[in-house]
């Protein structure tokens, strides 16, 4: 393939910089600094207030760690279990717990997971260390009798989830698998050949991608046949003031789910960025919330 003229990388630049596109403050440089200091404020205040079990092991590495919130709660009640965003190289755990307080009001506990970020490691290995914690938790989930796990990501997240769902983990997994019944998928990046050109987000190849494994870690081109037949619907969302490059993706996202015959839906969230459509899970009136907590009444 050759390779992209600076016009095009430039191009690029602004399409995968989320923070250019919202419309809420006057830099990209403000709408960061809010988010961050949102969602560690969200998150501080929940484990205070909230009955917590901090730095729970999923493996022997050091970051192979989750909390859960709502520990309280039976342990047979439904999870829900959050992913975060940060172009694998930001954020933690800690700071990503502002959705957990309506959940655990309704009755899920809540769980946050933490994985080692780019580039101490690859996102190749990064994805693996998601699998292994992915392994974990369903074999938690059936040891505690829950019936009913809801999974969801936020940007880089929700790549880590579309990866982590292929047919070698079903198969790991076997028929824990079918104790996911929701994955919900938040402005999520499917497709990685573009990315991987852009100073924005993989300046001096910090996520370790060449020319074969960048394809493989594009979940727009996984095969989901596997996942036809399972009762688990996954949730496409993307927010009205996310880039044009980042609204395409969750819609063919969402058309490549289709394909295979999935139960998926697919919705752009008007007024949104590509942060408070998340700060906002904080919210029990928030759509996505709404749709989450929607799933536990229905059992």
């Amino acid at each position: 393939m050759a390779s992209p003229s600076l016009e095009q990388i430039d191009l690029w630049e602004k399409e995968y910089s989320p923070s250019e596109w919202s419309k809420r403050f006057p830099t990209a440089a403000e709408v960061i600094d809010y988010h961050v200091k949102f969602v560690t404020k969200e998150s501080d205040n929940n484990r205070s207030e909230l009955k917590c079990d901090l730095d729970l092991e999923y493996g022997s590495d050091d970051s192979d760690k989750f909390d859960i919130y709502g520990d309280n709660l039976p342990d047979d009640a439904p999870l829900f279990v959050y992913i975060h965003g940060g172009y694998w190289q930001m954020l933690s755990k800690k700071d990503s717990a502002y959705c957990a307080r309506p959940l655990v009001e309704k009755g899920f506990r809540v769980i946050i997971i933490e994985y080692e970020l780019c580039p101490k490691i690859t996102l190749e290995e990064q994805v693996q260390q998601i699998k292994r914690a992915g392994e974990y938790l369903l074999n938690y989930a059936e040891e505690n009798r829950v019936q009913h796990i809801s999974i969801a990501g936020h940007s880089a997240g929700a790549h880590l989830i579309a990866c982590m769902l292929d047919r070698c983990f079903v198969e790991t997994v076997g028929d824990e698998i079918h104790l996911v019944k929701h994955v919900h998928l938040i402005s999520g990046v499917f497709k990685l050949e573009e990315l991987r050109h852009t100073k924005a987000v993989n300046s001096g190849n910090l996520l370790g991608l060449d020319d074969t494994n960048t394809r493989l870690l594009s979940p727009i081109y996984s095969d989901f046949e596997h996942l036809k037949g399972l009762q688990m619907k996954i949730h496409v969302y993307v927010a009205e003031h996310d880039s044009h490059v980042f609204k395409q993706m969750s819609r063919e996202m969402f058309e490549h789910l289709q394909s295979f015959g999935l139960e998926t839906s697919f919705l752009v969230l008007p007024g949104l960025d590509h942060f408070d459509i998340v700060e906002k899970l904080s919210e029990k009136t928030h759509l996505i919330t709404s749709e989450i907590l929607k799933t536990i009444s229905n059992q």
